[in-house]
């Protein structure tokens, strides 16, 4: 006999002796939406608000989430990766396929530790590849945008040959400046150690708020943490994208770009959200970089940063970061 997805979402439900009022309200429905849902055995949801359902459901068996993603009878329109450094726009990216099955650092916990054991050699490169597939066919996402997506950036070209990748580059001096603003940030937790580090924080101060006014301090000695960080992963991820089903785009011009991306990934630009493309943006900011002095600073970036920027911000200089910097600051 045929499960229909109605009566799946209600057993998982009830197994997990959640009731209808709460489950409705962690998927941000009414209890009268989800309540029809439940009764009438519906056999199709959008995907964004099964998505809200499935993370309510809170639940601890990837085949659960595939049982649900299978009953919802969908097929994927395009399939497509989104790539880059922390603080360079992969929030925006999901926010732009919002109308498309599209999830920000999807099982993101679960995804760091299986990295952290391929990388300590606890885990073989077969292991890991099954993670990697058993990941994709739970969320059957349409737009996967995550910045640790760069860690196996290799293998999801190999393993996907019909996906298509965007990497969003964002210049060195607004991203290491926006870094450092989101890591001290009284109003977050201090990044934990035994979490994946994503080259965050590197050898940083880490701990309480007494930590992340030494790094303010003396920024002046981690400084080429961050930089050589910058521009190794993104020598790493260029030569990894695949030629022909690529796409970088540069932070700032990523409102400008919605017309190439619906092209990569064949679908029309205007079913693609424009005014949802600068999310995530930080209100909390110390502007480190107008805390030093600017010849060290210039040393700095030229000495780890200025063939990539060349490449892909050229004439683009500190001075003109903190100009406009600066200006933003004063209006």
């Amino acid at each position: 006999m045929y499960i229909m997805l109605g009566k799946r979402i209600k057993d998982l439900r009830e197994y997990q002796g959640i009731t209808q009022r709460e489950l409705a309200d962690r998927a941000q429905l009414s209890e009268k939406e989800f309540a029809q849902i439940e009764q009438d055995n519906v056999e199709q949801l959008p995907s964004s608000t099964l998505l809200k359902i499935a993370d309510g459901l809170k639940l601890k068996k990837a085949t659960d989430f595939a049982s649900l993603v299978k009953l919802n009878r969908v097929t994927r329109r395009f399939h497509s990766y989104c790539v880059g450094l922390p603080k360079t726009g992969t929030v925006s990216m999901t926010g732009i396929f919002g109308n498309y099955r599209s999830a920000h650092e999807m099982r993101q916990w679960e995804t760091h530790q299986m990295i952290i054991r391929f990388n300590q050699g606890s885990i073989s490169k077969h292991e890991f590849l099954n993670f990697l597939r058993e990941r994709d066919v739970n969320g059957m996402l349409e737009m996967d945008s995550a910045h640790f997506n760069r860690h196996y950036l290799q293998y999801l070209v190999d393993e996907f040959p019909n996906a298509s990748f965007i990497c969003l580059i964002r210049d060195c001096y607004s991203w290491v400046n926006s870094f450092i603003n989101y890591f001290i940030d009284p109003r977050r937790s201090a990044l934990q150690s035994q979490e994946l580090s994503n080259g965050m924080p590197f050898d940083l101060p880490q701990g309480d708020c007494e930590a992340k006014k030494e790094l303010v301090k003396n920024f002046r000695k981690y400084i080429d943490g961050p930089l050589s960080f910058w521009a190794d992963s993104y020598r790493k991820m260029l030569n990894e994208l695949p030629v022909g089903r690529s796409l970088v785009i540069r932070t700032n011009e990523l409102s400008h770009k919605i017309d190439e991306i619906g092209k990569l990934v064949s679908v029309s630009s205007g079913t693609l959200i424009r005014e949802k493309s600068h999310l995530n943006q930080s209100t909390y900011r110390i502007n480190i970089l107008e805390c030093y002095d600017m010849n060290f600073l210039k040393d700095k970036f030229d000495e780890h940063c200025s063939k990539l920027m060349d490449a892909w911000f050229p004439g683009y200089s500190l001075v003109d970061f903190l100009e406009k910097n600066a200006y933003l600051s004063s209006v």
